[in-house]
C-alpha cells in the first residue's frame, strides 16, 4: 500500500507540470502502470484519459454503411500524380517489393516465406498486380484457413483494441461477446478488411479524405503503441507527417502499410494479459 500510495504521489507531481497540448510516451506508459497499481480510476484521475485523435487534422466523414456501387462508371478511382516510387528503376522497385512481402507473410501469418512463394507474389506485382490483392491472396487461402480455426481466445487487450479501433475509425460498434468467440486470425483478416473497405470508399470519392483517414490512423497507432511498430516512420505521432507522407506515396504503398501496421499492434496485443 506504501508503494501504490508514493508512486500515485510521483505521478500527481508530473500530472501537474506535465503540458496538456500533448502526450509523450512516458505519461503514457504511466498511465499504464498506473491503471494497474491502482486501477483505471485512479490514472484517469491523476493523469486524464487518453488524448482524443490529433487536432491537426479533421476526421473525413465516416458513413455508416459502405456499399459497393455496380456501376463501372460510377466507381472509377481518382487518378493520382506520378510519385518518386513510380520514377524509380525497375530493380530498386523490385527491391521494395520483395521486402514488403517478406514482412507482409511474416504479419499475417507468422511464418518466414519460402523462396517460391516470394517469387510467385513478386511476378504477380510486377505484372500489374496490387498490394492490396497479394494481402487478399494470403488471407483467404487454406493456409490462412487454417489459421483462423485454431482455438485461441483472444487478449482483453487485443478485444479492447478491436473496440476502440472500430468505434473511432470504422463509425461501428461490435459487441464483446462476439468478438471473443474470434481469434488473433479471424479478427485481424476482418479488420483490415473493413478499414480497406473504406479507403477504397475514399478512393473513388475524395483522395484528402483517404489522407486525412490514414494520417490520423497512424498517429492514433504511434501514440498509443510505439512499442509495438518497427520503424521510425511508424513511430511517429504526427498526423501532419503521415498526411504529407500519403500524399507523396502510391495508394498501394498506403494501404499496405495500413495493412502491416493493423497486423503489428494486433500481434503484439494478443501476446499480452494472456
Amino acid at each position: 500500500m506504501k508503494n501504490t500510495i508514493v508512486l500515485l504521489g510521483f505521478c500527481f507531481s508530473l500530472a501537474v507540470v506535465a503540458a496538456p497540448t500533448s502526450e509523450p510516451s512516458w505519461k503514457a506508459k504511466l498511465r499504464d502502470i498506473v491503471a494497474k497499481v491502482a486501477g483505471t480510476e485512479w490514472s484517469t484521475k491523476l493523469l486524464g484519459g487518453p488524448p482524443e485523435l490529433s487536432p491537426e487534422l479533421p476526421m473525413p466523414e465516416i458513413p455508416a454503411l459502405i456499399k459497393k456501387s455496380t456501376d463501372v462508371g460510377s466507381y472509377s478511382k481518382k487518378v493520382k500524380d506520378s510519385t518518386e516510387f513510380d520514377k524509380l528503376p525497375v530493380e530498386r522497385k523490385r527491391q521494395f517489393n520483395y521486402k514488403f512481402l517478406e514482412e507482409l507473410f511474416q504479419v499475417t501469418r507468422k511464418t518466414t516465406p519460402r523462396d517460391e512463394d516470394l517469387a510467385n507474389w513478386l511476378n504477380t506485382l510486377e505484372q500489374g498486380g496490387s498490394r492490396e490483392g497479394v494481402y487478399q491472396g494470403l488471407v483467404l487461402d487454406e493456409v490462412y484457413g487454417g489459421l483462423e480455426s485454431i482455438e485461441e481466445q483472444p487478449s482483453n487487450k487485443l478485444l479492447d483494441f478491436c473496440l476502440r479501433y472500430s468505434q473511432t475509425f470504422l463509425a461501428q460498434t461490435f459487441k464483446p461477446e462476439g468478438l471473443v468467440k474470434l481469434n488473433l486470425y479471424s479478427l485481424k483478416r476482418i479488420f483490415t478488411e473493413k478499414g480497406l473497405d473504406l479507403l477504397e470508399y475514399y478512393e473513388v470519392r475524395d483522395l484528402d479524405s483517404f489522407y486525412r483517414w490514414y494520417a490520423l490512423y497512424s498517429s492514433e497507432l504511434a501514440r498509443n503503441h510505439s512499442q509495438l511498430l518497427n520503424s521510425p516512420i511508424r513511430k511517429e505521432p504526427s498526423a501532419a507527417f503521415h498526411y504529407e507522407w500519403a500524399k507523396g506515396m502510391p495508394m498501394q504503398h498506403i494501404k499496405s502499410e495500413y495493412i502491416i501496421k493493423l497486423h503489428l499492434v494486433m500481434n503484439g496485443l494478443q501476446l499480452q494479459n494472456q
